[in-house]
C-alpha cells in the first residue's frame, strides 16, 4: 500500500517560546524537513515511515516538494507535490501518489489536506502547528466507504 500521508506547511518562530502565529503553506518547506511517523493498517502490523523533503518556488510561479519516502522495508521511493494558491488559506494541486486533485485549507495554525488515492481510498491530513513553529503534529486518517482503513502519526520538523 502506498503511504497514506502528506506533507505541508507551516511558519518560522522567532524564537523557542513565541508565538510562532498562522501556517505559511511553503515558508516551512521550502528548503529541507523531516517526518517521523508511524502507519497503521488494518490487521497489519505498525511500521515506520520516514520522509526526507525539498521543496521550493517551481518554475511556473508554483510550489514543488519532492518527498524520498522510506516505508518499513519496502524499497524507498520519491514523490512529487505541485501546489498553487487558489485564495486566502486555499490551495490546490496535484501529486504523484493522488488520484485527482488535492485540496488545502488553512485556518490559523492548522493544515487540512484531503485528497482520494487509488483503490477508492479517501485521505485526510490534519498538520497542527507547535509552539515552537519548526514542529508539525501529523494526524492522517485514511478511510474506503466511510470505514477507517489506516492512519498516520507523527511530527515533521524543519531543518533549514
Amino acid at each position: 500500500m502506498k503511504t497514506a500521508f502528506a506533507l505541508l506547511g507551516l511558519a518560522f518562530a522567532t524564537s523557542a517560546h513565541a508565538d510562532p502565529g498562522n501556517l505559511d503553506m511553503t515558508a516551512f518547506f521550502t528548503g529541507r524537513t523531516h517526518a517521523d511517523n508511524v502507519l497503521k493498517v488494518a490487521f497489519k502490523h505498525s511500521v515506520p515511515v520516514v520522509v526526507d523533503s525539498v521543496g521550493g518556488k517551481g518554475d511556473k510561479g508554483d510550489f514543488v516538494l519532492i518527498d524520498t519516502v522510506h516505508e518499513g522495508d519496502k524499497p524507498v521511493r520519491t514523490r512529487k507535490w505541485i501546489m498553487r494558491q487558489v485564495g486566502p488559506g486555499h490551495f490546490t494541486g496535484s501529486l504523484s501518489d493522488a488520484v485527482g486533485p488535492v485540496d488545502i485549507t488553512l485556518n490559523g495554525k492548522t493544515a487540512i489536506v484531503q485528497y482520494m488515492m487509488s483503490g477508492g481510498l479517501k485521505l485526510r491530513q490534519q498538520m497542527d502547528l507547535q509552539p515552537d513553529g519548526k514542529t508539525l503534529v501529523n494526524h492522517v486518517s485514511v478511510t474506503k466507504f466511510g470505514m477507517k482503513f489506516g492512519s498516520v502519526e507523527g511530527k515533521i520538523r524543519k531543518l533549514d
